[in-house]
């Protein structure tokens, strides 16, 4: 059986300690990933939008890896989405990682009330 100090108690735990920070991501809470459906809404710029009942007008900057990834996609289309957290500001602003095809939408799917208030603010769709 092998016996410890109190020192050699201390010095194993500061390792074992050291080993686990070592060990663990840095960037783990910006990997949190998040599920959410909604109407997309195909605007002038790189980033498209989410029209979500939960969280509203969301932005959403692509990081798929697939540039191509609203080419087939209109307006209207409801969609489901992998993001990260969504950020505080109006509209919402997330990262995409992944966007699967549920139904196909129109424009008139589209909450009017919503569009009205981006479009108030300067944000233009196709």
């Amino acid at each position: 059986m092998i016996t410890l100090s109190r020192t050699g108690i201390v010095v194993l735990g500061s390792v074992l300690l050291m080993v686990c920070f070592g060990c663990s991501d840095p960037n783990e809470a910006k990997r949190v990933r998040f599920e959410m459906e909604g109407r997309l809404l195909k605007s002038g710029s790189d980033n498209q939008l989410i029209l979500s009942e939960h969280a509203g007008a969301t932005s959403m900057w692509n990081q798929t890896g697939d540039e191509e990834i609203f080419d087939d996609l209109s307006s209207g289309d409801l969609i489901h989405v992998t993001i990260s957290e969504i950020a505080e500001s109006y509209p919402g602003q997330t990262t995409l990682y992944h966007l699967e095809l549920i139904e196909e939408g129109t424009e008139e799917d589209l909450p009017q009330d919503e569009l009205d208030t981006l479009h108030e603010l300067g944000w233009t769709f196709e």
